[in-house]
């Protein structure tokens, strides 16, 4: 299936015909992954949580296959291999590089290093590059809306010795945001507007993280433009609301012009070896 024929977002959300070919193999994948799927952990896992949740991207990251009986774990293999698992890993990478250069830039330049991530997940890229700087030279943030993805990071936290003030709190509240001090100097975006379908949402939370944002600053955030699994997750597998993760890829073009009028300027995006995602910097002057 090439770029220009996948389904949109609006196909993908009403459920196939029930006579066509397409619906049957969809059913008995999705009947397979609920019974003989779940002696893999991740599978379990994504079936508990949501599939594009931070508790399943944080199985993803650490990539130890592990099952049920030989036959779990060589299943959990295959699909910690998967392409858009692979995806998401160098991603990971990539964001890391992107954001380790950045604080350490802003150190050289005598800058201040005010992290704030607005949905952490499990926290690993933040606090993998935090252990790579200087113990006290970056003040961190970290923030998600999910309770056990707060929990997991702190866990992480004080495994990796790092200093971090990790809450709970929704990225898209104003409230919230402005209750970040001081004002965030590099703010990171990872995964969030990707599993998000409502444009306006999206469009707006430039605006409201340029608004917060200390002078001069960057915004670091991720793209998905392309995905070549995205009408077989959106027909077998639940995310994290419990609906089927229907994901709606946003032109990279349509993504550069929301952040541009929130007021960012000098916009770079690198997109990782899989072309599934992209780590974008943009900065506010």
């Amino acid at each position: 299936m090439t770029y220009h024929s996948l389904p949109s977002y609006e196909q993908l959300c009403r459920p196939l015909p029930i006579w066509q070919p397409k619906s049957w193999y969809y059913g008995l994948l999705s009947l397979s992954l609920k019974t003989i799927g779940k002696l893999s952990t991740g599978i379990r896992i994504g079936y508990r949580y949501g599939f594009d949740s931070g508790v399943m991207l944080e199985y993803v990251y650490r990539n130890q296959p592990n099952g049920l009986t030989p036959l779990g774990t060589l299943m959990d293999w295959i699909y910690l291999n998967s392409q858009g698992w692979r995806g998401i890993r160098a991603r990971s990478e990539l964001l890391k590089t992107t954001l380790r250069h950045v604080l350490q830039t802003r150190r050289h330049k005598g800058l201040s290093c005010h992290l704030l991530d607005v949905a952490c997940g499990g926290g690993r890229y933040d606090l993998e590059v935090l252990q790579d700087l200087p113990p006290g030279t970056v003040e961190a943030t970290l923030r998600d809306y999910k309770a056990e993805n707060v929990i997991k990071a702190r866990q992480l936290a004080t495994q990796l010795d790092i200093d971090a003030c990790i809450e709970q709190a929704d990225a898209f509240n104003d409230s919230d945001l402005a209750l970040v001090q001081p004002d965030p100097s590099v703010i990171v975006v990872s995964g969030l507007h990707e599993i998000l379908p409502n444009d306006a949402l999206i469009e707006n939370h430039f605006r409201q993280l340029y608004q917060i944002m200390d002078t001069p600053g960057t915004l670091i955030f991720t793209i998905q433009p392309h995905h070549p699994q995205l009408e077989l997750i959106a027909r077998t597998l639940p995310s994290h609301t419990g609906r089927p993760w229907v994901m709606r890829l946003r032109p990279w073009q349509l993504t550069q012009q929301w952040a541009i009028a929130a007021g960012f300027q000098n916009i770079r995006v690198q997109m990782e070896p899989n072309g599934i995602f992209g780590v974008v910097t943009a900065e506010k002057r």
